[in-house]
């Protein structure tokens, strides 16, 4: 896992070369704080590349769930089992759980 240090804002203007340079070659990720609160950081391309990639499977499976969601929920209704009281639902999990044995 990368180091991270962390740098005041006030700072970073002074030091940017050395920010840019243990970011981009040493791996690092700098944390620009304000106040003692961390604001912002700075990461490699590669770090980037990588949350990207992640923010990209994470919506594809947002999309995967949603489809499922609405494929149930279109058996449900097509079925009657939308129109079920608590009660009955639980007795079909009892009955799916026992089946299931």
């Amino acid at each position: 896992m990368a180091q991270s240090f962390e740098i005041p804002a006030s700072e970073v203007r002074a030091q940017i070369s050395e920010v840019i340079s243990r970011v981009a070659y040493g791996g690092e990720r700098v944390v620009i704080s304000r106040n003692g609160k961390p604001q912002v950081a700075v990461i490699s391309i590669a770090d980037l590349d990588r949350l990207k990639k992640l923010d990209e499977q994470l919506e594809a499976r947002r999309r995967r769930a949603a489809q499922a969601l609405t494929a149930i929920r279109e058996e449900a209704a097509r079925s009657g089992l939308d129109k079920l009281t608590d009660e009955e639902i639980d007795a079909e999990i009892s009955e799916a759980r026992r089946a299931r044995r």
